[in-house]
């Protein structure tokens, strides 16, 4: 019973994906989408879907493809509604990212700049990467942030961005490998692996990161990890995809 309603829920999710979004979000390198493969500017072609099993959740995670990367849409909901193993934005297909920011670590650090990150007390360096101007999407995220009252603001005053690693316990590149996510306040915000280790475990929401914050990162591409089943209230991921027209949808 169990694994159909996980099934029936997956099948769902992937018939709202539209390969559109793709275009929508990175229109500087991709040519076309549909929903046999995506085609980039400089000739690289991916495959929309895969045949690797996806059939479970730790299945969908492993073997994401793109289709499956777009199948849970991005929502922005005031009232922070969050659903069983919703999630938007972790599923990922990982040669999709290393065909825009890199395929290993040189290639990627070839694109990363220092920022300076303004606190409440001073600045921080940052490496972040320049593809999609997304260095200086986050100074423009950084003053606006700066505006907030000090309650909201100090939580951008401890800050984390650039680290090539993989996701613990997985064959998974984390975000930060790739320079476009951003960690603040981790000792401040909260992440579900402090209550269950397993994915498929029930788990209870928790959250302390402002969401005047929040909506400043949404409006310049960035998806949050406060949004997910598995929340990672600290973290924030250059998606532009999810926020596309074509998948974006605001309640």
């Amino acid at each position: 019973m169990y694994k159909t309603i996980l099934l029936v829920f997956f099948c769902i999710t992937s018939m709202l994906a539209n390969p559109e979004c793709y275009k929508e979000g990175y229109s500087e390198l991709i040519r076309s989408a549909n929903d046999h493969e995506i085609v980039f500017k400089n000739g690289t072609v991916l495959p929309y879907r895969t045949n690797d099993l996806k059939n479970t959740w730790d299945e969908k995670l492993t073997n994401a493809d793109l289709e499956m990367q777009i199948s849970q849409t991005y929502r922005i909901d005031s009232d922070l509604t969050i659903n069983y193993l919703y999630s938007p934005g972790r599923l990922r297909y990982q040669p999709f990212f290393q065909a825009i920011y890199g395929q290993d670590e040189v290639s990627i650090s070839k694109n990363l700049v220092t920022i300076k990150w303004q606190t409440t007390n001073g600045h921080k360096n940052l490496l972040v990467s320049k593809i999609f101007g997304i260095n200086e999407k986050l100074i423009e995220i950084n003053k606006e942030i700066l505006k907030l009252p000090f309650k909201e603001r100090i939580f951008a005053d401890f800050v984390g961005t650039y680290n090539y690693r993989f996701i613990k316990d997985t064959n998974r590149l984390s975000m930060h490998s790739y320079g476009i996510a951003i960690d603040l306040s981790p000792s401040a915000t909260q992440y579900w692996k402090n209550e269950a280790q397993s994915e498929t475990s029930k788990i209870t929401y928790k959250n302390s990161m402002p969401l005047s914050i929040v909506r400043i990162f949404e409006k310049y591409g960035f998806i949050w990890g406060g949004r997910w089943y598995h929340y990672d209230t600290m973290h924030f991921e250059y998606r532009p995809e999810l926020l596309a027209p074509s998948c974006f949808n605001q309640k």
